[in-house]
């Protein structure tokens, strides 16, 4: 289990009750059975009756009969686990003293709270005691002494739902434990985990480290392989909650402290569901001092494979030790490393020629009493800044100054000396004789993005390009900033300065300029033009990649997608309605790409939809629904243009029961600037619907539709609804509820009446239908039993009028 601040702790799974009683009193009776024989006893056999109980949470003479699944312990320790456990409960009746709770009994019926009957009858229930956290430990104390793990569940939900949610932020370190023990639960239950997941972005509870203790508890738990999921719940655009490298390196060291086989393999998934970070000297660092060579080069290659780096050579040498103490090939270790853009070839062999000669002899370099492990000085690696400044000297030329620094044990140049090597190069053929000469002395160039860049774009050809990187104020560590670089590509759009906009884009690709990378760009360079709000350079950007022949792919239509589906979309709009309409821009755009020759999935059709409906942009959006739905079924214009089937399944998964219930809802919205909607129009959604089901086969789930249809209908003429909400629709209404029914007749005559369960359809509008027997309401008033609500109370003597500025019949009968 992860604790809130500080390293990971792992308490036992099972007997997690023991995590409770680590406190003064206890020594008493763990010292009297500290002896040889006890520390062979399995203290997970006592659990696993409590892990089979019945439905209530109370302990009761019937459990302990065997059909209910009980395990007898064994007979040499039974009286030790009844005097323990009778010493565990004494303690926590000890600490239940204050308040109020004197007995055994007493204890398991207040924290008999896993339901939501007798609402009031418990101290959790009163207002006074309900955020009382050192109550809270007492219950969860006696739960997990009588459940274990399914009695700390109870607790989590009398928390949620038998009162005012108790907020688990990190500001107490006994709210820590608490929520560290919800943890611990979750951590053997991955339902738990993605309820405690849910509530907590829905609470948004103020713990910062809360990606790293949900994604931490999911890889140091049974189940590593819901991580991934949990994960992308934390990152944009789902939520804002991940905070870096912090969550991502706090997730890695629960997953180092997982049993459960495949646990690193699983966090290599939620490094991909994350966004590009840096992990690699943590990570392989920590491995190798937990000497888990094998995890070490899985991680080592999945980073490396993700374009996160080895900084520096000293890095790898454990990897170069470890294959020559094995007798294995260099060349495989290197090989994706060469790929990826990283050099550190020559001394990766000079390392391994060493690591060998402990077996074998001297080293073949043993001779060169300069850069000798045996007979001379280990070399010193020389500095950067030192190896720049010899470059950039006019007095020697580059050839006198690389062999004299070789002599000296120049074996690695950096950043710093490639932009100086680059400087004084005269043209693009004298650069790269100066790189191969740097290859024949074994010099290697590090895995630096700048020298990335700059070696991959003077391989090109792109003199003027290698001028503009190296010749410029940005530092070398700007290179590996994407985040930075895309801001800086922001600005650069909206100053217009196209210098500027081709070299970031260039750093952003790395220097590559084949066909991918140029889609990148275009991707990259479009999402800045639109926050620049430069609509019309998107708009040539587009074009000119259309009349040079290169497609946009997959990556520009989802990130269209992306930006209309976002939240902030319509604060977005209203904000420059002056200046251009963004939502019809980029569903234009996505009509656009489609039509000529870019492919892309249904799925990205949602949030132009999505951003119509919720602007009440309803004539728009009907169009738009038949438009895709003429495009994308089967031998439709989709199949014509891309000879791709489509498929029908994918149109009745797109147009299925989520989109169902939001076009009613949409048509049901106001516009902004007006208060109701006509009746005609708030039934538009018949027609969609019945042209989706007439023409393109796509199934309505019927009894859906209608009762949903009922809901809208209640929020404008339900009695049940609040006073202020009520006037407020009514102010503005005036249509009667039978002239909606009659409309839903004449224009959605597809439910015969002998189907509809109740007879008066105006009854289930007003006052909803008869509630079932048996079924528990959420949210209900919470006061001690007998007491009556304030409205029974005050409706014999004081008049409460449902409207004080129109009063009906009813009220005035009251006088």
């Amino acid at each position: 289990m992860r604790l809130a601040c500080g390293s990971l702790v792992r308490w036992p799974r099972t007997s997690c009750r023991r995590a409770f009683l680590l406190e003064a009193p206890c020594q008493q009776y763990s010292s009297r059975y500290r002896q040889a024989d006890c520390d062979s006893i399995d203290y997970r056999r006592r659990w696993v009756f409590a892990s089979r109980r019945g439905i209530s949470t109370l302990p009761g003479p019937s459990a302990d009969h065997p059909s209910r699944g009980s395990v007898v312990p064994s007979q040499p320790h039974a009286n030790f686990d009844h005097e323990l456990n009778r010493a565990e409960w004494e303690i926590l009746l000890d600490d239940a003293f204050p308040f109020g709770i004197l007995t055994k009994e007493q204890l398991c019926f207040e924290a008999d709270v896993g339901h939501q009957a007798d609402i009031g009858s418990r101290l959790v229930d009163k207002l006074a005691w309900r955020q009382n956290i050192e109550l809270w430990h007492v219950l969860l104390r006696a739960q997990a002494l009588m459940n274990g793990h399914e009695g700390i569940k109870v607790i989590w939900k009398a928390a949620h739902h038998r009162g005012k949610a108790v907020r688990f932020d990190n500001k107490d370190p006994r709210v820590n434990a608490l929520w560290s023990t919800f943890l611990s639960a979750g951590s053997v239950d991955a339902h738990f985990l993605s309820t405690l997941g849910k509530m907590s972005l829905r609470s948004n509870l103020d713990r910062p480290a809360l990606f790293a203790e949900i994604v931490g508890a999911a890889l140091e738990g049974n189940h590593p392989e819901r991580a991934s999921k949990l994960a992308s719940w934390f990152v944009p655009p789902q939520s804002t909650r991940y905070r870096g490298r912090e969550d991502l390196l706090g997730a890695f060291s629960a997953a180092c402290q997982s049993e459960t086989p495949g646990a690193l393999k699983e966090f290599c998934k939620v490094y991909d569901v994350v966004p590009a970070t840096h992990i690699y000297t943590e990570v392989t660092s920590a491995l190798w001092e937990q000497e888990r060579p094998s995890d070490a080069f899985e991680v080592h290659s999945h980073l490396v494979s993700r374009g996160d780096l080895p900084p520096q050579f000293e890095l790898l040498m454990p990897f170069v030790s470890h294959l020559a103490a094995h007798n294995k090939p260099l060349s495989s270790f290197l090989g994706p490393l060469n790929a990826a853009g990283a050099s550190f070839d020559a001394q990766a062999h000079r390392l391994l020629d060493r690591e060998r000669s402990r077996f074998t002899g001297l080293p073949t370099e043993s001779l060169n009493i300069v850069a000798s492990n045996t007979l001379g000085v280990k070399p010193k690696k020389l500095s950067d800044e030192f190896v720049a400044r010899g470059f950039a000297t006019r007095a020697f030329s580059f050839d006198f100054a690389v062999n004299s620094l070789r002599l000296i044990g120049l074996i690695e140049v950096g950043p710093l000396a490639v932009r100086q090597l680059a400087l004084t190069a005269p043209d693009l053929p004298t650069l790269r004789s100066r790189f191969e000469r740097l290859a024949e002395l074994e010099i290697d160039t590090g895995s630096s993005a700048f020298v990335q860049t700059v070696k991959t774009v003077c391989n090109a050809g792109r003199w003027d390009m290698v001028q503009a990187l190296v010749d410029n104020d940005l530092h070398h560590e700007v290179f590996e900033d994407q985040a930075l670089l895309e801001r800086l590509l922001t600005e650069h759009c909206r100053t217009r300065d196209w210098p500027q906009i081709n070299r970031t884009l260039t750093i952003l690709c790395r220097g590559e300029m084949h066909d991918k990378a140029r889609a990148h760009s275009a991707t990259l360079l479009f999402k800045s033009m639109l926050q620049a709000r430069d609509l019309n350079g998107a708009l040539k950007a587009m074009e000119t990649l259309r009349v040079l022949g290169q497609g946009v792919g997959v990556d520009l239509p989802r990130l269209t997608g992306m930006i209309l589906q976002r939240i902030g979309l319509i604060r977005l709009h209203r904000a420059h309605t002056q200046d251009s309409d963004l939502t019809a821009f980029l569903t234009g755009m996505l009509q656009d790409m489609i039509s000529t020759g870019s492919s892309f999935p249904l799925k990205f059709w949602r949030g132009p939809l999505r951003a119509l409906g919720q602007l009440g942009r309803m004539h728009e959006l009907e169009c738009l629904i038949y438009w895709i739905a003429e495009w994308y079924h089967p031998k439709g214009m989709y199949e014509q243009v891309y000879n791709e089937i489509s498929s029908q399944k994918s149109l009745n998964e797109f147009f299925g029961k989520t989109f169902q219930i939001f076009i009613i809802l949409w048509c049901f919205r106001p516009r902004k600037g007006t208060h109701m909607v006509h009746p005609e129009q708030s039934m538009r959604w018949t027609r969609i619907l019945k042209k989706l089901r007439d023409d393109y086969n796509v199934p309505v789930r019927e009894r859906t539709v209608r009762w949903i249809f009922i809901r809208r209908l209640r929020l404008i003429f339900g009695t049940e609804m609040r006073m202020k909400h009520r006037s407020w629709i009514q102010r503005y209404n005036t249509v009667t509820l039978d002239r909606y029914w009659k409309m839903y007749d004449k224009m959605w005559d597809t439910i015969s009446k002998d189907k509809v369960k109740y007879s008066d359809r105006m009854e289930i509008v007003l006052h909803g239908g008869t509630r079932r027997i048996g079924r528990r309401r959420r949210g209900i008033t919470f006061r001690s039993p007998g007491q009556e609500s304030a409205p029974q109370r005050l409706s014999n003597d004081i008049v409460m009028y449902r409207d004080i500025f129109n009063a009906s019949w009813e009220d005035y009968q009251k006088q």
